[in-house]
């Protein structure tokens, strides 16, 4: 059914029905197109003659009464002209614009934009918009506006199309109805001549057509005869040939072809068929042997190295993939040379071919062999050249570290270090390690050490703890660098195996100067190097625990300057340093080993003594306030000193904690300072000194 129905679709008879058609709904629609626009453009001219008599009319009726300003006789007017076919309103306005009359619209609603003629007017539009200027003499006197329906014109037009395109279908159909029955009658021998070639094509012989008149046709119909003809004669041929070398040819065991000049197998024996699977019959038949029996992937080269035998070279050894009739593939070996006649005309070409599966098959194994091979050695290059980049690369970044890095083997024996390490060590950069045991390495460097055995005892430790990474250790250096390390198990390639072990080296000597820095710069005033208020809170607190857990005394001295401000204020602030930095100095060189002098803020001190009673606390208060009082200044040309308040507290006698404690000492600085300044006070005492 789907081949006839695709018959139908491209017989010649449809198609020259289809154009016939298509060419006739073309023509039918430029006439129909033509048709409306005529119509359109001789209403429009129509319209266009009746807007000038309307406007004509309106001029001629409507000026005078207007110009009178006979508003009655106006209304009737406007009332009788607006009752006219097709006029939707009429409105008269006066020379100043203000509505005189107006009938089939709202007097006060705004007039719409007037169109000159139809010609301007929108295809959609259902109203035709005008205005015409009423004019007495050369006086204007007024305009009036109207509206005129103009749907009859689109609906000509409709009328007009919905006829043209019923007369277009009229003619269609009876078009194409005399088409079929015409080309049914000019085709009935072109389907006798299909019929003749459908019956070549099925192997059917003696095939012959009646061929009747002079026409086209019967030369087409001749034509065919003759080829039947010759075809038959080169079948007849074909067998008489396949007869004379059925004998020795057909039982060869290699194949062998004979193909005409023009490249038509004319004789195969066979042995095609054991190779292939085809029959000789069907390589004969076939329309192209190449497509029937080549490989898809061979078959262009198959094509070229053909089209040059059949130029007359000969070849040998051509290899070249067949597909068996059962979809299998064989491999062949092809070989040709050209064959001439007696009088060396050119007859053809001979084709020789023999099945080499076999043998291909042991190459391609054997190729296949010498390919995996190659990968192999080609992975194996790959890597060693991906791992020695590696190395180096690892080796770049192990040199740039500032981390010394040394790797030692299951054996205890270096196997690696970088430039880093060197550097810790002081070892000379030509100097080669690797295989040196690490007893070996630590005998090498231990004159850096200042605690050589103390290092050695954390290595054993180390060693004979097996941890998986050891806590960093810090190594002083004889030079004063100190240095850490840390070290880790290097995991193998199975779980709980371990390769060596991987020792860090750090040198943290400028990281501890630093640290010490920071404390120093957290616990001391910058100006005097005191220790600060942070400090003397610290302090406090902490010999205030030891005297309490020692069940002993601990005393402390407050100290604030007499006549500092002044200073500060007449000479500057810094005059008022040099004189913080002067008293601290001198103070400072009195103060025992034991007591801690501290800077509080501004011009507040304190002394924190340990292990201290009152008897020694005044002592202490004697010299401080006598050293104060004996510093001279000169500032400006001119010579200034101060004196001192001084107030002791004891703990435990006067305070039980640190805040207590200093409160009472403050308590008996002011005290001192109200009662004259330049004395001291003890906490409770009611006499000055």
């Amino acid at each position: 059914m789907l081949e006839a129905l695709k018959g139908i679709t491209f017989s010649l008879r449809l198609r020259l029905i289809a154009a016939a058609c298509v060419a006739l709904v073309l023509g039918l629609w430029m006439l129909a197109a033509n048709s409306v626009r005529l119509l359109d453009e001789a209403l429009l001219a129509r319209e266009n003659s009746h807007l000038a008599e309307l406007q004509a009319l309106y001029g001629a009726s409507l000026a005078l009464p207007l110009a009178e300003r006979d508003y009655v006789r106006l209304t009737s007017l406007v009332a009788q002209l607006a009752r006219q076919k097709d006029m939707s309103y009429l409105v008269l306005r006066d020379e100043t614009g203000r509505v005189v009359a107006a009938e089939g619209r709202d007097p006060l609603a705004p007039l719409p934009v007037p169109v000159l003629d139809f010609a301007q007017l929108p295809r959609e539009a259902v109203r035709f918009d005008g205005m015409v200027t009423l004019r007495l003499g050369e006086r204007e006197v007024g305009s009036a506006h109207f509206g005129i329906d103009t749907r009859f014109l689109r609906q000509a037009s409709a009328n007009l199309l919905w006829q043209s395109t019923a007369i277009g279908w009229a003619a269609l159909v009876l078009t194409a109805v005399l088409l079929a029955f015409v080309s049914y009658w000019l085709m009935r021998n072109l389907r006798v001549l299909q019929q003749g070639v459908a019956a070549l094509e099925s192997g059917a012989a003696d095939v012959r057509l009646p061929a009747g008149g002079n026409d086209e046709i019967g030369r087409l119909t001749r034509a065919f005869n003759r080829m039947a003809q010759a075809l038959d004669e080169r079948v007849e041929a074909l067998k008489k040939s396949e007869a004379r070398f059925h004998a020795i040819a057909d039982y060869t065991y290699g194949v062998e072809a004979w193909f005409n000049p023009r490249g038509r197998l004319i004789w195969i024996n066979r042995s095609v068929e054991r190779i292939t699977g085809y029959a000789p019959l069907e390589c004969l038949l076939s329309n192209s042997l190449v497509d029937m029996l080549v490989f898809e992937k061979d078959r262009k080269l198959a094509l070229e190295v053909a089209l040059k035998a059949l130029r007359g070279s000969s070849g040998d050894n051509f290899e070249v993939r067949l597909r068996r009739k059962d979809g299998s593939i064989v491999w062949t070996v092809i070989n040709w040379q050209p064959i001439h006649g007696p009088q060396g005309e050119y007859l053809g070409l001979r084709v020789s071919g023999d099945e080499i599966q076999a043998r291909k098959e042991a190459e391609l194994k054997l190729l296949d062999t010498v390919v995996e091979l190659r990968r192999t050695q080609a992975l194996k290059e790959y890597y060693l050249t991906v791992s020695n980049e590696e190395r180096a690369r690892l080796d770049a970044l192990l040199n740039v570290m500032k981390i010394g890095v040394l790797f030692v083997d299951g054996n205890q024996r270096v196997v690696y270090f970088n430039d880093a390490m060197r550097d810790i060590c002081q070892l000379p950069r030509d100097e080669n390690l690797i295989g040196l045991r690490d007893s070996g390495m630590l005998d090498r460097t231990a004159h850096l050490r200042s605690d050589d055995a103390g290092y050695r005892q954390h290595v054993e430790e180390v060693l004979a703890s097996g941890t998986e990474i050891s806590e960093p250790y810090e190594i002083p250096f004889r030079d004063g660098r100190i240095v850490t390390d840390t070290s880790a198990l290097v995991p193998g390639d199975k779980p709980g195996r371990h390769i060596g072990r991987v020792w860090i080296y750090e040198d943290v000597t400028r990281q501890k100067q630093l640290e010490a820095q920071l404390v120093r710069l957290a616990e001391r005033d910058p100006l005097t190097n005191l220790y600060n208020r942070r400090r003397f809170h610290d302090e406090i607190g902490r010999i205030i625990a030891d005297a309490s857990r020692r069940k002993s005394q601990a005393g402390l001295l407050a100290i604030d300057l007499d006549g500092f401000k002044p200073i500060n204020d007449e000479f500057g602030h810094q005059a008022g340093d040099a004189v913080l930095v002067r008293l601290a100095e001198e103070v400072g060189a009195i103060v025992r080993r034991n007591e801690i002098f501290f800077r509080i803020g501004g011009d507040e001190f304190a002394i924190l003594a340990p292990d201290a009673d009152e008897e020694e606390m005044i002592g202490l208060a004697r010299r401080v306030g006598g050293k104060v009082a004996d510093m001279r200044f000169k500032f400006a040309g001119r010579e200034v000193q101060l004196t001192a308040s001084l107030g002791i507290a004891l703990y435990p006698k006067h305070a039980a904690d640190s805040e207590e404690m200093i409160a009472r000492a403050d308590s008996a600085m002011y005290q001192a300072k109200m009662g004259g300044k330049n004395r001291w006070a003890i906490y409770g005492g009611a006499k000055l000194h």
